[in-house]
């Protein structure tokens, strides 16, 4: 018995011994490869929050040149001349171009450019900038309705996705007049928050104030009393804005400096014309260019305010109205020339282009 129990022990602790040189062994094709390193992330960009006070200070990097002026003059009366009719003259055309090839040297010129005109749908553009600034400063949920309200608002020119963004970013909406007259001061104050907004911009000529009315969205009620009284062929608040500051607005969205940089991006992409997606301006694109643009028109107007971004990264902003009694269809023909002919003539003068579309300062919107 002694004996088989001193052999059954032998055993075992040879067999041990051979489990704990095998664990132990040296030989690396015994020991299992590491598990991989985790993967490493790109750091994510971070887009700076850009002050008002600073998009002011860009808006008016562009500088008023005498030469461009007279350029955009000239293409306006030779526009009106052509294909007004007599309908469409001189003093019912508004137009500015900013030359933005040299970023170091942004010019603008302008035909009467600084004179307020009622602007049908392109008033949208500013509602489009108070959507994202109150998404970012006053929490405004950048949610899958007001995208889509977005999209059909400048892509389409929804005036029905127009009043409900309206109404979120001022928290009013239609009804019934309001009797007390601290209601109604009140309904005001909060329909131009878009206007301040301009303001702080330094984008005065922008009143951006009320709804734009077609369709199934009708003037009544309080909607009706805000606007005030009549003065001449609009009410007292009718939105209004000016060819140069509508130049402007553009100039800042696309030197991506209003806001951030991402919503910039999101802006532009919103206003990019193709062949589904067509504005007055379209027919004026050069070969290779890319255009985003906002139109608007009425029976009695017809307007475009648009990027023509070209190959090598330049860019010519160009922003023309017009007006005139009734819906005669010329004006539309009017202000593609401008665009045609100020584009001609500003492509053949002097410019540096912008490689790099970054900015003039690419420090803007990012840390």
């Amino acid at each position: 018995m002694r004996t088989c129990f001193l052999a059954l022990l032998s055993t075992l602790v040879l067999s041990a011994c051979q489990i704990s040189g095998s664990v132990g062994s040296s030989d690396p094709s015994s020991v299992p490869p590491p598990p991989p390193p985790p993967p490493v992330e790109a750091p994510a960009t971070h887009w700076r929050a850009i002050p008002l006070a600073e998009s002011r200070l860009v808006a008016q990097e562009p500088r008023q040149v005498a030469a461009l002026d007279e350029l955009v003059r000239e293409a306006s009366l030779q526009a009106v001349a052509e294909l007004g009719g007599g309908v469409v003259t001189n003093d019912s055309t508004w137009a500015t171009v900013i030359d933005c090839r040299d970023p170091r040297d942004p010019r603008l010129g302008h035909y009467r450019g600084n004179l307020p005109v009622y602007p049908a749908s392109v008033i949208k553009l500013c509602f489009m900038v108070a959507a994202y600034d109150h998404n970012r400063t006053r929490g405004l949920p950048l949610d899958d309705a007001l995208r889509r309200d977005l999209d059909r608002m400048i892509r389409v020119s929804s005036n029905e996705a127009t009043s409900r963004i309206v109404d979120r970013i001022s928290n009013t909406g239609f009804g019934p007049s309001l009797e007390d007259p601290a209601a109604r001061e009140a309904f005001v104050h909060k329909r131009l928050e878009t206007y301040r907004l301009m303001q702080q911009l330094g984008l005065d000529g922008l009143f951006a104030f009320n709804k734009t009315y077609a369709g199934s969205v009708r003037l009544y009620g309080r909607e009706r009393d805000a606007l005030g009284q009549f003065i001449g062929p609009n009410f007292e608040r009718s939105n209004r804005m000016t060819t140069d500051d509508t130049a402007r607005l553009l100039y800042l969205i696309r030197r991506r400096a209003l806001i951030d940089r991402e919503a910039s991006e999101e802006m532009l992409d919103l206003m990019k014309r193709d062949a589904q997606y067509r504005s007055f301006f379209t027919s004026a694109i050069p070969e290779g260019a890319t255009l985003y643009s906002k139109g608007g028109s009425t029976g009695n107007n017809r307007h475009d305010a648009g990027i023509f971004e070209f190959p090598d990264g330049g860019a010519i902003i160009v922003v023309a109205f017009t007006n005139m009694p009734n819906d005669q269809g010329g004006h539309t023909r009017v202000i593609q020339r401008i665009a045609q002919l100020v584009l001609e003539r500003v492509a053949a003068t002097p410019g540096q282009p912008d490689n790099d579309t970054a900015d003039a300062d690419p420090t803007i919107g990012i840390e």
